[in-house]
């Protein structure tokens, strides 16, 4: 098992094979800085994705002992004591060794790990060619991209007390895929900081990447309140953040307040959540009182849908309303032969027969905007999310859920990667709404799509809507505020 190097003219390497991308010097800086401020008497450094040692130089400036390995050598003359090793197979080694010799687990001694570990995603063939040997070296926390899987051994590997600075990719404070490596850090690990990154941070690289600086110490006996900061706009203003951070200028919140801890949640880290916000979602969830499903997944849209009514296709199919609220007519034609395909064809699935045809809500899957439409009795529907219901919940729910609130109860809370799946949505906290709280969403979400249908504005709706929404949660002017905020810089800040 190991990782082979690929080289392309720009940079002498390929970066999204390798995963890797230049931390800015301010970062580098600032992540040094905190981890030894909160643990001042270590003396070994390990970065094992060690780049061009961009992570170091504060350590090699206060004379700390420091390896580094990586699988490619990206220059000629290391500072640090390097080897060019594959970090994977460096911890599948050391858990082979400790399992020879009947420990537990293998640990090393080093007091601190630093690391901007390798964003690739699940496609790499690095993981497709190795899937059985790290399914079994990563049985608790599963297999699902490179960052994950560094940040897993690096815990495993650390010793008690050891302090471990990262700047990586977020998407495992939401994903459901990565639940277990949120319980991990939950049970083994301290959190002192989550600061999340500007979006504009790597776009001098040509990347567009979502990342956040998270510092965990090995042992939970060292937990107290928790440095947590959303996304600032710019690199500009994260400069000036962080200087403010390191000389205690922050904001804390205590552990339990940045986890979402309910039955229906996966241990979700969510980040600078108002309490008016967090208790919402103690109410009921959609999930609770409605079906909230996917539907067919063709496998190959173009031999099986058409734009247009013709032949064969000529069953309506609503694929995903994308930004279109209240109203859309983003639907295509799916061939007659559909239920015939599901059974002779492998990767032509119709999931939930029982609910095709019925009415009631399509909701967007892909894109930052979260949207919802009609829809219509009679129709089938893609992967995304569909809430089936009749009209007498149907227009107050298709209000609730074009909210403002709700956009960020899913953006900002929920999920804050891309994919927006069924079983997100089924999660939405309900209101407790009286009947007539209901009805004038439902007139409000009428007529709000009759004018979408023809194309006319709908913004006076939309706002009626906000306004009863925010009554009906009972959160403060500062919640509507910061709902407000974010949802004008929605981009920026998910």
């Amino acid at each position: 098992m190991g990782r082979h190097t690929k080289v392309l003219e720009k940079d002498n390497f390929d970066k999204r094979e390798l995963g890797y991308y230049y931390t800015p010097d301010f970062i580098a800086s600032y992540i040094s800085k905190r981890v030894m401020k909160l643990h001042p008497n270590g003396e070994k450094v390990l970065d094992p994705c060690v780049g061009q040692e961009e992570l170091l130089e504060e350590f090699f400036n206060h004379r700390k002992e420091v390896d580094g390995m990586d699988v490619f050598s990206y220059k000629s003359d290391y500072t640090c004591h390097f080897k060019q090793k594959d970090f994977i197979t460096y911890y599948a080694d050391k858990q082979q060794q400790a399992q020879s010799e009947s420990q537990i687990k293998a640990t090393i001694d080093y007091d601190y790990f630093i690391a901007n570990p390798p964003y690739n995603c699940h496609e790499v063939n690095y993981i497709r060619d190795n899937k059985k040997a790290l399914q079994e070296l990563f049985k608790d926390v599963g297999v699902h991209n490179m960052y994950s899987m560094f940040i897993s051994a690096m815990i495993d590997l650390a010793k008690e007390g050891a302090m471990i600075g990262l700047i990586t990719y977020d998407s495992f404070f939401t994903a459901k895929a990565h639940t277990n490596l949120r319980k991990k850090i939950l049970a083994e690990c301290t959190i002192h900081e989550i600061t999340m990154c500007p979006n504009d941070l790597f776009h001098e690289q040509d990347a567009d990447v979502r990342t956040s600086i998270v510092i965990l110490q090995k042992g939970k006996q060292f937990q107290q309140d928790v440095v947590v900061h959303n996304r600032p706009f710019s690199s500009k203003d994260f400069k000036a953040q962080l200087d403010l951070q390191l000389i205690n200028q922050t904001t804390t919140y205590p552990l339990e307040s940045i986890i979402l801890h309910g039955k229906k949640d996966n241990l979700e880290f969510i980040i600078d959540c108002p309490d008016d916000i967090r208790r919402l979602f103690s109410n009921q969830r959609i999930q609770d009182e409605f079906k909230c499903i996917t539907g067919i997944s063709t496998g190959n849209d173009r031999l099986y849908i058409s734009k247009e009514k013709k032949g064969d296709f000529s069953i309506p199919f609503y694929k995903n309303p994308g930004k279109n609220r209240f109203y859309t007519d983003n639907f295509l034609y799916l061939h007659e032969d559909f239920l015939t395909f599901d059974k002779e064809i492998k990767n032509f699935l119709v999931r939930n027969k029982s609910l095709l045809f019925k009415p009631g809500i399509s909701c967007s899957s892909m894109g930052v905007q979260f949207t919802a439409c009609r829809l219509p009795v009679n129709v089938t529907y893609g992967v995304n999310a569909n809430i089936i219901c009749e009209d007498d919940d149907a227009w107050w729910l298709l209000a609730y859920l074009n909210s403002e609130l709700v956009s960020y109860l899913v953006r900002g809370i929920l999920i804050r990667s891309n994919m927006i799946t069924s079983g997100y949505v089924a999660r939405i906290p309900l209101l407790s709404m009286t009947k007539s709280d209901k009805d004038v969403l439902a007139n409000l979400a009428y007529d709000a799509y009759e004018l979408a249908k023809k194309k006319k504005p709908y913004e006076q709706q939309l706002t009626e809507i906000n306004d009863i929404i925010h009554d009906v949660a009972n959160i403060s002017q500062q919640t509507i505020k910061t709902i407000k905020t974010f949802n004008q810089h929605i981009i920026q800040n998910t």
